[in-house]
């Protein structure tokens, strides 16, 4: 027995030259396929929706309107409600919103502040503020029409603000 005929080494080198290629194809293949569900980014985290609804229906309710940057359609938390953007002596976040994204791995959304200054809002204090259950700050400027359920004004000093404890309004 000794060395394979010439023929059969010539068949074996041809046939790994025919399979290199294959087999790279292949790695390649998979490890584009891989690095790609890899680099996906995870989907943004989304506002509870019941809190999403209270917070458009409080502006509804006061004839206010959400600022063009808002996405009033489903997720309020996202942009400057979620990032270190100041409310305060923030005129051009008014009427506005913050929110804690990290919720259920941070994947949920919760309204914690609330800022309608100097709008001229005018009416009852919208039931839907109890759905906001993680508010710990509400901030009023310049808004006295406001008014109780006994239809008394709910606030006459030129500036309130309130630090709430959590879930403070909820029943």
């Amino acid at each position: 027995m000794g060395l394979p005929s010439p023929g059969w080494s010539s068949c074996l080198r041809h046939g790994s030259v025919l399979l290199l290629p294959l087999l790279l194809s292949a790695l390649l293949c998979s490890s584009w396929r891989a690095a790609a569900q890899a680099q996906a980014p995870p989907p943004p985290p989304q506002t509870d929706p019941t809190e999403a609804a209270a917070v458009n229906a409080i502006l509804g309710k006061l004839g206010l309107a959400a600022p063009a940057s808002w996405n009033i359609s489903g997720n309020p938390c996202s942009g400057a409600a979620t990032d270190d953007t100041p409310l305060d002596d923030n005129p051009n976040f008014n009427p506005a919103i913050k929110c804690d994204c990290t919720d259920q791995n941070g994947t949920l959304c919760h309204v914690t502040r609330l800022k309608i200054n100097s709008l001229d809002a005018a009416g009852p204090i919208p039931e839907e503020l109890r759905n906001l259950t993680h508010l710990i700050k509400l901030y009023v400027l310049s808004t006295s029409r406001l008014k109780s359920a006994h239809q008394q004004p709910l606030f006459t000093k030129q500036y309130y603000y309130t630090k709430l404890k959590p879930h403070a309004l909820s029943s």
